[in-house]
């Protein structure tokens, strides 16, 4: 894993986020909640990321 797969990680999300957005009904709790996702989409670290991923591989090796 590697910064580029991070930011790859984090357009695609993104990606998702904007489009999930533009397809429901815009009003004022959906962009707050929408805007507070983007800013912690954007506070993700890459090791944070490493975390994650780790974490995710354990609970599949495990259940």
């Amino acid at each position: 894993m590697n910064e580029a797969e991070l930011r790859h990680w984090k357009s695609l999300v993104m990606v998702e986020l904007l489009l999930e957005f533009a397809s429901s009904g815009i009003n004022e709790g959906d962009s707050t909640k929408a805007y507070g996702r983007m800013e912690a989409l954007s506070a993700v670290t890459y090791e944070d990321y490493q975390q994650a991923k780790k974490a995710l591989a354990e609970k599949k090796a495990a259940g």
